[in-house]
């Protein structure tokens, strides 16, 4: 007989943002003027979803699909939502560091978007996660 450790909600490893979750988070994105809170988190019916933002790099290939400006968005957002919002803090697992990297391959991420993360976060592994 073995015995596990219960982490409730399920490990967020493991877990898939699909489009219809993706959906959810961008009528927020396109809705926001700077600030979020947990409030609005609330009335998107996303505060339950904190587990995306430690989903890991594997969980948001769904982001793949969505054109740049759209990625872009996602990025102010999580962006916002891990410093304004408690318990939804990332560090290394930040979705913003996957989507960056997306925003990357494609020729699409430029000198303004890095240093407006840079200057709405305090996690230290944005926006290209970890150096190793």
């Amino acid at each position: 007989m073995s015995i596990g450790v219960w982490k409730p909600g399920g490990d967020a490893e493991s877990r898939v943002v699909n489009a219809a979750l993706l959906d959810r988070f961008l009528l927020l994105a396109n809705g926001l003027s700077g600030a979020v809170d947990a409030s609005m988190l609330d009335a998107a019916e996303l505060a339950n979803e904190n587990w995306v933002m430690t989903a890991g790099p594997t969980a948001w290939e769904a982001a793949r699909a969505l054109d740049s400006d759209t990625a872009i968005s996602l990025v102010r957002l999580f962006t916002l939502v891990e410093e304004q919002v408690s318990g939804w803090e990332a560090g290394n697992k930040s979705p913003v560091i996957s989507l960056v990297k997306i925003l990357k391959e494609r020729g699409d991420l430029d000198a303004d978007l890095r240093k407006w993360i840079k200057s709405n976060t305090k996690n230290r592994y944005l926006p290209h996660g970890s150096a190793l």
